[in-house]
Parts: structure tokens; sequence; C-alpha cells
């Protein structure tokens, strides 16, 4: 059984499928997605977690949730990383074969693009690979057998798009796929109204002090929160207290955030919000003034992209693959956030210069104006 060549039939019926382990968390597809299925409206999107479509987005594409899914974690990297593997179900292959799609979107090397490849092997569609980007926990350069099975993968695969540029070297180096077959392009997307659409309320950030450093995130070691309030505490002793620090999130280390912030003794500096759904969390991107994100690892980094879109000045960790979203002394400053004092000379400057703010936050939207979902979904469609 073969999928209809895409060379016969329009656009409107090439089916195309969707393999994404998760979408827990992950509305920040759903404008691409939109834009997508305008495009090839006979879309699915085959996944183990889904949250639910956000209002407005309800029927924009078909979603079928597979059972069976759980992540395996096998250990724990220095920086708190899950380090193991995406089960897949067994039925993956039996729904893939009812669908019967030409092309295949699947996400980095998961058992699911195992999957994804089987179905090409016994149909001849297409597997086109989405890699966010890369980071140490992520690359297994110590791994022989991950790095071979992958490498395997790359024989296979028919295109492969990365956000990052370092992302695209290790496709091309390590992984073996040809460079005529890797695409560098940022399907990770902001949509500012996706972000406002949600019920403005009246937030407690509304009321903190100028300028107001913004940090989005779960609140877990591999985050870096815990850098950030040591930059906090640093400008505190240095005599600098006109200044607010917002914290948008949750996790299993929101205590020890909570008892920190009390042990440094800035509970008026600080305040913690907590977890905000996604369609509000532009009322805090609106309200601030300086995005940080001091992450100790993070392959992309989508937040980057949703505060440059709302016109921000960044402070993008060098270990996030957007960094290289972040042109250093232009839009932001990127830094090493195990160094607390580095972080806390670059909030320094926008607190002497608060004219950098704006002349930064400008450029920030300048440089993001060309990634949006319509764009993105275009890119790729080019690939089917």
């Amino acid at each position: 059984m073969k999928p209809p060549s895409q060379a016969q039939c329009p656009a409107s019926d090439v089916r195309v499928a969707w393999l994404l382990p998760t979408m827990r968390g992950g509305y920040y597809w759903q404008p691409l997605f939109r834009e997508f299925a305008k495009l090839f409206p006979n879309t699915v999107v085959f996944t183990g977690e889904w949250p639910g479509f956000m209002p407005g987005y309800e029927g924009m594409l078909k979603v079928k949730l597979l059972s069976g899914f759980r992540y395996v974690t096998l250990k724990r990297s220095a920086t708190g990383a899950n380090i193991g593997f995406q089960w897949p179900t067994s039925s993956i292959i039996w729904h893939l074969r009812r669908f019967r799609p030409a092309v295949l979107f699947t996400s980095a090397f998961s058992l699911w693009t195992a999957c994804a490849l089987v179905y090409r092997a016994l149909t001849q569609s297409r597997v086109i690979v989405l890699l966010d980007g890369i980071s140490d926990t992520t690359t297994y350069m110590n791994s022989l057998l991950r790095l071979s099975i992958r490498r395997m993968m790359g024989r296979f695969i028919d295109a492969a798009v990365c956000n990052s540029g370092p992302g695209c070297d290790y496709l091309r180096d390590v992984v073996g796929i040809p460079n005529s077959k890797i695409l560098h392009r940022t399907f990770y997307v902001p949509d500012v109204t996706t972000l406002l659409s949600g019920t403005r309320v009246l937030t407690t950030s509304q009321a903190t002090s100028h300028p107001n450093f913004l940090f989005i995130g779960e609140i877990i070691k591999r985050k870096g929160w815990n850098y950030l309030l040591e930059a906090v505490s640093l400008l505190v002793r240095n005599g600098f207290e006109a200044f607010s620090v917002t914290v948008v999130g949750d996790g299993e280390e929101k205590d020890m955030l909570m008892d920190r912030i009390l042990s440094l003794g800035l509970k008026e500096i600080v305040n913690v919000v907590g977890p905000v759904p996604y369609d509000q969390l532009g009322t805090y991107f609106e309200t601030a003034d300086v995005f940080v994100l001091p992450t100790l690892e993070d392959t992309w980094g989508m937040v980057v992209s949703e505060a440059m879109a709302f016109g921000k000045a960044v402070l993008c960790s060098q270990f996030a693959g957007a960094r290289e979203l972040v042109k250093d002394g232009m839009n932001g400053y990127i830094f090493n956030p195990l160094d607390p004092p580095e972080l806390a000379g670059y909030m320094e400057r926008f607190l002497r210069e608060p004219n950098l703010i704006a002349k930064f936050g400008t450029n920030s939207q300048n440089i993001i104006a060309l990634h949006t979902p319509d764009s993105a979904a275009e890119i790729l469609g080019t690939l089917v």
C-alpha cells in the first residue's frame, strides 16, 4: 500500500502526518498548525499527550491521541535535564497505515521517528525530521549506541529542519545527513495575538517597580532560577533597589525558590506569580522591560522569541539554542548563568542606561518580524 504521490494531487489532497510524542505544554505549536492546515487541510497530528485546543483554535486540524505514551527517565544530567527515551505506542504503524500519509514530520530521533521510518520503508512516503537544536545532554556524543542509531536513521531521512546553526552542524557532521537535505530555519515562532487572546486580568507585575525583569519558565534546576536570584542579590547589595523581577511559572523547586527569596531578603524585589495560562502570558510580556533566560541547558528556548515579538530587550543564557536570535549589544546580551556577577553587570547596565531598553526592544521586534507562523508554515510546506 503506497500513499498517493504529491505530484499526482493538489496540496488540498496531500495527506500529511505530524508525529510528535508529547504536546504537553506545547501550545506554541498551534498557531503554526493553523497556518499549515490552511495549506494542507488533510493534516493529522499524532501525539501521546495533547493539552487541548486553545480558545479559537478548535477544529483547525485533526489530532489523534495515541494511548500508551510515556517518558522513561534513565538518569538526570548535572544540569537537571532528564535523560531517557520516549516510549511509543505499539499502534503507531497501524494508525499511519489507516491514514496513509505521503509525508511525515517527526521530532528529533525518538522511537517515534523510528516508527515513521518503518512506515516509510513500507510505503515510500517521505520523512522530515524537525530538530529544536542541541545541548550537551541531547547530542549523546559519549554514547556510541545512540549515535549509531541516529546515523542509521539519518541514512533514510528525506529532509531535516533545525532552528539553530549548531544543530544543523550536528546533523551534518555527526549524524551524517547530507547538507543538501538540511534546512536552517526557525520553526518555533511566536504569535503575539495568541499570547494575548486569554482573559485580560490585572496582574501583580503591573504594580511593580520599573525596570521590570521577567522570567518565564519551569521552576526547576535546569532553568537556572537560582543564579538569577544571586545576580539580583548582588545588585541589591550594591545599592540598586529601584527595579523588580517577575517570575512566572511552576515546578518541583517552587518551594526552594520561595525560601531562597526570603533568605536573600528579596521579598520586595522578586514577585512570584506562579503558573499562568499560555494565552495570558502576553500580559506579562507587555508589562516587562527586559526578559531574562538564565537556563543551564535548552535546545532552543521559545520564550526568547516570544519576548522579542513583544519588543523586549533580552538577556539570554549562552546555553540556550535561541541565543542566536540575540545580537549582543544590539537587542540584548548573552551571558554565562554560572557567573551571577556577569548577569548582574548586564542588569545594572539597563538600570544605569534605561534608554537601552526601548532601543534594544525595537531591534528585537525587527529581528523577529520575519519569523511568523505563516512564514514558517510556508517554508515547511515547500518540503511536502
